[in-house]
């Protein structure tokens, strides 16, 4: 399998795992709640993904012929990306928000 190959795959089993199991960042999301529970501490959707990549990578240590870990690696690494995003603009938002309360003290 060839990098394009590899992309093309991931780009079509998210479409195709999203009719299965709904949208991605509600699954995530979910992941994350009861992720937290389990451990109890705050878990979020960016944790679960890289969680997962990481699974990804330690079972290359058995199978590194295995298509489905890279591809289902990139896809991990794509969603991480997009949470850390996510995460970034609400933290900004919060500052913009204390910033305000703050100048009105």
């Amino acid at each position: 399998m060839n990098h394009r190959e590899v992309l093309k795959e991931a780009a079509s089993l998210i479409a195709e795992r999203g009719k299965e199991y709904g949208p991605e960042d509600a699954c995530f999301q979910r992941s994350a709640d009861v992720a937290s529970i389990l451990l109890n501490k705050p878990i979020s959707k960016y944790d679960v993904a890289m969680i997962l990549h990481a699974n990804k990578l330690a079972r290359l240590q058995e199978s590194r012929t295995k298509a489905d870990h890279y591809v289902d690696g990139v896809n991990y690494l794509a969603f991480g990306a997009q949470f850390a995003q996510q995460f970034s603009s609400i933290a900004v938002a919060v500052e913009d928000d204390i910033k305000v309360m703050a100048s009105r003290l």
